[in-house]
């Protein structure tokens, strides 16, 4: 029996996920321009069950490769003014980080939110808010330590001052319900690898509507314009090239994507919308529970209990009764089949709806028998 406990590394593809991509590759790829017509019902598919998890409309759902690849469509598309202050977090993932710090050669200055045990304080947030803020940059759900910002909050904190927010969701879609109608962030993207259990290379990325002009920077490839796909079928001498661009945030997803991967993604989020958001919530939170209660078992401490809750459990494995190298207790898990991450010194753990509560014993088990043989 293998656990597997890294939804917040690498999600499992799930059989639909994996039967719509066999099809894909054995019923529609050698049939070349045949069956092309599939690529665009996957397309459409995708977009659909996107938007029905981010509860906003299809057109405001575009298809991307991944997470970096969405936040850079932010960051190149918006009219930049020498001044302009993005705020973002200490200790966020790379992929939030760095297309902010290259602004700084267009004159745009960085305002940092500071890590305080493992979560950010709204007081702080606030404090790194003001008059030249163009946009607020942060993680929903911390890689690490899983800490779970207030959305809502900080929308209400960037509204006085005009500010958008771009919201890295990689951690929480799929896993945390999230409801766009409701919460007013300008911006999201999520690749679909982790808890959307979708094959990587594929994403989400959401434009608020009223937003979508504001990205008039962001490159466009040639299916990005209205009536683009009409070309074929015309006499000569009627290609035009001088077209508006597509009226929906679809107008980002250029040209050819990787047609096996969104079959696939397709079919993931059909499951995830199937399943529901808060069914999926509900169980996952039973599992960290679990996990919490086990660690503090051994003597480590799974987090803060006070925090909102994410998928995420994370303990620094040099705090506790046996004290070991994070990377060290990884191996170590891995050769009894328990399957973690090990991200800045922590053991972070990430179970799914689809996880067993065996999986979670086996962990616990594994961990106990690790920390009673090096104890001994």
């Amino acid at each position: 029996m293998t656990s597997y406990l890294d939804y917040a590394g690498i999600g499992v593809v799930r059989p639909a996920a994996r039967a719509a991509m066999r099809h894909t590759v054995d019923a529609v790829l050698p049939r070349g321009s045949a069956e092309y017509g599939q690529f665009f019902t996957a397309r459409t598919a995708a977009r659909e069950a996107g938007a029905a998890l981010l509860d906003c409309h299809p057109d405001e759902v575009a298809l991307v490769a991944n997470t970096s690849a969405g936040l850079q469509l932010v960051a190149d598309g918006l009219a930049w003014r020498v001044g302009d202050e993005v705020v973002v977090f200490e200790r966020d993932f790379p992929a939030n980080v760095q297309p902010w710090r290259r602004l700084r050669e267009r004159g745009i200055r960085l305002r940092w939110v500071p890590m305080r045990d493992g979560r950010y304080e709204l007081d702080d947030v606030a404090s790194a808010i003001g008059a030249a803020t163009r946009l607020v940059a942060l993680s929903h759900v911390h890689f690490v330590t899983g800490f779970r910002i207030d959305l809502d909050a900080v929308c209400t904190l960037a509204k006085p001052y005009g500010a958008l927010v771009c919201v890295d969701a990689v951690q929480s879609l799929g896993v945390v319900p999230m409801s766009l109608s409701r919460t007013p962030v300008d911006f999201a993207v999520a690749g679909a690898h982790k808890w959307l259990c979708a094959p990587p290379g594929t994403g989400l990325f959401f434009c608020r509507r009223e937003r979508l002009e504001m990205l008039g920077r962001a490159p466009l490839g040639w299916f990005g314009y209205d009536g683009s796909d009409r070309i074929f079928g015309h006499g000569e001498g009627q290609l035009v090239y001088d077209l508006p661009p597509r009226p929906a945030a679809r107008r980002f997803e250029g040209g050819m994507l990787n047609f096996v991967g969104i079959a696939g993604m397709a079919a993931a989020l059909d499951e995830i919308v199937a399943v529901g958001a808060e069914t999926i919530w509900e169980r996952v939170r039973s599992l960290t529970a679990t996990l919490r209660e086990g660690l503090s078992d051994l003597g480590y401490a799974g987090g803060d209990p006070s925090m909102p809750a994410a998928g995420i459990v994370s303990f620094a494995p040099h705090r506790g009764r046996f004290t070991v190298d994070a990377a060290r207790l990884q191996a170590d898990l891995a050769l009894r089949d328990c399957h973690c991450s090990n991200p800045d010194g922590h053991i972070r753990l990430s179970p799914h709806y689809w996880t067993t509560a065996d999986e979670v014993g086996l962990f616990l088990d594994a961990l106990r028998t690790i920390v009673s043989e090096h104890s001994s």
